[in-house]
């Protein structure tokens, strides 16, 4: 039982996407803002403003200030 807890642990957490940038903000929520955390392998930048298609072709719009790690 144990030998198989260690390998679903294996799998389950070899099993996750790997992206290329983390990108740390903050968004307003129910008039409270929050920071946030976005993952993606794409971003455009228009002017000082980050943003990337999701993969329903949907954008995400991310507006200063931000951190922006490159994994």
């Amino acid at each position: 039982m144990k030998k198989l807890l260690i390998i679903l642990v294996g799998i389950l957490t070899s099993c996750r996407p790997d992206y290329k940038y983390e990108i740390k903000g903050k968004v307003i929520y129910n008039d409270t803002l929050r920071n946030a955390i976005w993952y993606t392998d794409t971003i455009s930048f228009d002017g000082d403003t980050i943003y990337y298609f999701n993969s329903n072709g949907e954008q995400t719009r991310i507006y200063p200030p931000f951190i922006i790690k490159e994994k």
